[in-house]
């Protein structure tokens, strides 16, 4: 597996950051956490942040919202096959919400998003 690197952020951080012209360009400005994700047997490990077990997910969803398309530019529509423009976003057991974006593509806007969302899936599923 290729490396993988996320921009992220919780409901809350997302939604004190102030509107502006560079939080709308650039993930890495609304999405203040970045660094290398791990996605291992018991939890999804996104380094020097946050580790989440995957039965603490209680809902993911990759899709747009008014959190953060509201504030972000980057987050329309792209007609890529298997690619996304779109964040993660996982409802976790205490209500907060993460937001995040893997191997996001500045120039493009793109992500493997939908590559990631497939293997969450599968193990948020092994779970269940």
């Amino acid at each position: 597996m290729k490396k993988l690197n996320f921009h992220g952020a919780t409901n809350f951080e997302i939604e004190e950051k102030k509107l502006s012209l560079m939080t709308r360009l650039h993930v890495k400005n609304l999405l203040s956490h970045c660094g290398e994700l791990f996605i291992h047997d018991d939890v999804i490990e996104f380094k020097g942040w946050k580790t989440i077990k995957w039965f603490d997910i209680i809902d993911l969803k990759l899709e747009n919202d008014l959190t953060v398309s509201s504030k972000l530019f980057t987050t329309q529509s792209r007609l890529f096959f298997l690619k996304s423009a779109k964040p993660i976003k996982l409802l976790l057991i205490n209500n907060e919400v993460i937001y995040f974006y893997v191997n996001w593509n500045f120039a493009t806007g793109l992500s493997d998003n939908n590559y990631i969302m497939s293997l969450i899936k599968e193990k948020v599923s092994k779970i269940s």
